[in-house]
């Protein structure tokens, strides 16, 4: 049970001083009527002497502390800057998504020379150490035990330790020397024109994983030694936005349609650009002399059918790797190699037949 303390002192005719726990008040008045202050506000009363009826009214109440107002102004602004923070790293996404989309064929792997592999000669004599051995075998050989080894009479122990290491790199070598063994054999089959390592090959590099990413789809078969066709379906409506995303001056998020012409634009360059890095995946990893992509996608302009071919493009390797593909402008690229392709900047795509080579 709480301890309570109140005490009221007459200070004048009517008018008394009130001390309790929480501070100090007053009162004024009679009966029938009486205005009291406190550290809780002010408050009026009145009633009607002998009847039990009476009415109260609190007149105005005690001011917030200003360390609690100040606490609430510090979580507004703080969720005021969390929602600009956010907003900024939106706009951030949205822009890397746009310089992504045009910037495709860029991001290739690095060419891959067979016959280099070929023709390298193996890591180290197989009938000598490796190069982990003699590393090993250096550490032994310097091997002097510590005081603080011989006081604890743990010299055995640190050689056995050294030893065990020893195994550890006859392993290491041994993986070495293997890998080599098989991307020699690798090479001689990709050399010899084996098309199941020719995939292999390029579900071990994944080199399309980022325009799976994105949303689109990449199919392709091996027609011959020296030809590959590649099917790129583009599923435009989940990868190309149609809305811009900006700041604005206060650091607010501003979503807008983008421009109809903007937005066929963008489309064309991501079309474009992804054809130009299937070619040049498909000549940076094997040998082939040439690469036919064919990109589908859904309706385009003023089309009744669903579903077409929009681009077909035949790049020679000769021809890709003399082009410098930095800092081009796709759309113009592509138009340097033999293709089908119908574009209209204000309607975009229509379907075309595939190069029949």
């Amino acid at each position: 049970m709480g301890i309570r303390f109140r005490k009221s002192f007459k200070v004048a005719p009517g008018v008394r001083l009130n001390v309790g726990k929480k501070g100090v008040g007053f009162s004024a008045g009679g009966k029938g009527f009486r205005v009291s202050t406190s550290s809780r506000g002010t408050t009026m009363s009145a009633g009607i002497p002998g009847t039990g009826l009476s009415y109260q009214k609190r007149i105005s109440s005690s001011p917030k502390s200003s360390t609690r107002t100040s606490y609430q102004q510090i979580q507004r602004e703080r969720q005021k800057q969390q929602q600009v923070e956010k907003a900024a790293e939106l706009v951030r996404m949205y822009e890397s998504l746009i310089a992504g989309l045009t910037t495709v064929h860029e991001n290739v792997s690095e060419p891959i020379d067979w016959n280099e592999i070929l023709t390298s000669n193996p890591p180290f004599d197989i009938n000598e150490d490796g190069p982990h051995v003699k590393e090993m075998k250096m550490k032994v050989d310097s091997f002097t035990p510590s005081r603080r080894d011989k006081f604890f009479n743990r010299v055995e122990a640190r050689k056995r330790g050294l030893y065990e290491q020893m195994d550890q790199a006859r392993e290491k070598d041994k993986v070495v020397y293997n890998t080599w063994e098989t991307e020699k054999n690798t090479a001689q089959k990709v050399l010899n024109h084996d098309f199941n390592t020719w995939s292999t090959v390029i579900a071990d590099v994944n080199p399309f994983e980022d325009i799976k990413n994105l949303g689109s789809s990449i199919t392709f078969k091996f027609v011959s030694p020296s030809k590959v066709i590649a099917k790129l379906d583009i599923h435009n409506r989940s990868v190309v936005p149609t809305t811009v995303l900006s700041l604005t001056k206060t650091g607010k998020l501003s979503e807008k349609n983008m421009a109809k012409g903007k937005y066929l634009q963008l489309y064309q360059d991501y079309v474009c650009s992804s054809a130009l890095r299937i070619a040049r995946e498909f000549i940076n990893l094997l040998p082939v002399g040439e690469v036919i992509v064919n990109v589908y996608d859904e309706a385009p302009a003023e089309s009744v059918e669903e579903y077409g071919c929009i681009l077909s493009v035949l790049f020679p390797r000769e021809k890709v790797e003399s082009i410098n593909l930095s800092c081009i402008d796709c759309s113009d690229t592509i138009e340097q190699f033999q293709h089908n392709m119908k574009f209209l900047k204000t309607k975009g795509f229509k379907f075309v037949e595939e190069l029949k080579i």
